[in-house]
């Protein structure tokens, strides 16, 4: 299924709406991860060697015999901003490419349990 940029940065703000709704936040520093298909190795390679440039973390998968997954790789927070950014930035050099961008996902994010400071005595 071909995506539009405009279709996935819908399904941006849906995903992101969701995240609050399960307690994530989205200000935390978290791996996510982007998804692509291409039909040939070839073109996911060149675009892998892109996203490289750009700081994403890739490899790609065979999947069946002609199409190929290309999974890119991130540390960020998950603002509405910076989601949109990076999923323009992947999407034109997947497109650029001849691929199909598939979505992304992240793992939902909490802050660390604050820990206590000082000491306990005992009476």
């Amino acid at each position: 299924m071909t995506r539009t940029l405009e279709s996935q940065r819908a399904m941006n703000s849906e995903q992101l709406a969701q995240r609050v709704k399960m307690g994530d936040h989205l200000e935390l520093v978290r791996e996510v991860e982007h998804f692509a298909l291409f039909t040939g190795r070839k073109q996911a390679d060149a675009a892998r060697a892109e996203l490289a440039a750009a700081g994403f973390n890739s490899d790609t998968v065979r999947k069946g015999w002609s199409k190929f997954e290309l999974r890119a790789r991130q540390q960020t927070s998950i603002r509405a901003a910076e989601v949109d950014h990076a999923v323009c930035a992947v999407f034109a050099i997947v497109t650029a490419h001849h691929g199909d961008y598939d979505g992304w996902t992240g793992p939902l994010a909490a802050p660390a349990p604050e820990r206590p400071t000082g000491r306990i005595e005992n009476p």
